[in-house]
């Protein structure tokens, strides 16, 4: 991997989640002061790579989401796929994703991780 790093100036890399009835954005729960009511905000998962950075919404190294289909809750299967680009080598592959837990029993997810281009 090391070597790779070194002949290379950029990387990029897919993930496919695959849903069953459950969407992929999974709601949290926050509470406000002024509203004691329930409150929905979507988080997507977060995905770190190789040298340690976190790839997630709202920051530097946000990965671009081609495709966001597991919302569909139609009791079919459907994908989310992400792709991730970056001019440091060193921030790909990801090695690990961190996510909201299933919301019910019954969900169900695959994930499929493509390879790694480096150019």
């Amino acid at each position: 991997m090391k070597f790779l790093h070194l002949l290379s100036t950029e990387a990029s890399q897919d993930i496919t989640f695959h849903c069953l009835s459950d969407p992929l954005f999974s709601p949290t729960n926050t509470y406000s002061a002024d509203d004691p009511g329930q409150e929905y905000q979507a988080r997507p998962p977060r995905f770190r790579g190789w040298n340690g950075q976190m790839f997630e919404a709202d920051s530097l190294l946000e990965p671009h989401m081609l495709l966001d289909e597991c919302r569909i809750q139609d009791g079919s299967w459907h994908q989310s796929r992400f792709f991730f680009h970056t001019q440091d080598s060193y921030e790909l592959p990801i090695i690990d994703i961190q996510e909201q837990p299933s919301s019910q029993s019954n969900d169900l997810r695959h994930l499929e991780v493509g390879p790694v281009c480096f150019l």
